[in-house]
């Protein structure tokens, strides 16, 4: 997995520890960033949040694609 690019993983806490829940397998000594959920937000609007973070970083790539055929 590459560390240039960020992803999200989701996990799980067993006996204390977070265990990934996938099939990729990370390098030793790669830097996480741990986020708890709620559980207590609903599928649909944990979806539509999902669903605006990739529309904020699609706008983000958008606006530097932009701004570096401004220069």
């Amino acid at each position: 997995m590459s560390t240039d690019n960020r992803a999200s993983i989701p996990g799980i806490v067993k006996n204390g520890v977070v265990v990934p829940q996938t099939d990729k397998a990370l390098a030793e000594g790669t830097h996480v960033e741990i986020m708890i959920e709620p559980a207590e937000i609903p599928d649909e609007l944990r979806e539509e949040l999902k669903a605006w973070d990739r529309a904020s970083d699609d706008a983000w790539a958008m606006i530097d694609k932009w701004e570096s055929e401004d220069q």
